[in-house]
């Protein structure tokens, strides 16, 4: 029998979500705090013109990667 279990490994960096935090917001979420600014978070984001999250490096996206003892074996493969 086949498991295939050792595909889903979550991601390190976004934890599975495909998206981490851009760090240009940084500043901003550090000084409001509270909910009842969301509506100048959405005005300070058309000026900042820059998304709040963008697209994981690590997994491309997709929440999840392969340990390495798979990469390796697909690297030898494809070679």
């Amino acid at each position: 029998m086949t498991y295939f279990d050792v595909f889903d490994n979550k991601c390190p960096k976004c934890f599975g979500l495909g998206k981490t935090l851009n760090p240009v917001w940084y500043p901003l979420w550090a000084t409001r705090s509270d909910l009842k600014v969301s509506y100048q978070i959405l005005k300070f984001d058309e000026q900042l013109g820059e998304p709040s999250l963008n697209v994981c490096k690590e997994c491309n996206g997709t929440g999840t990667v392969l340990p390495d003892d798979v990469k390796e074996l697909l690297e030898y493969i494809l070679s």
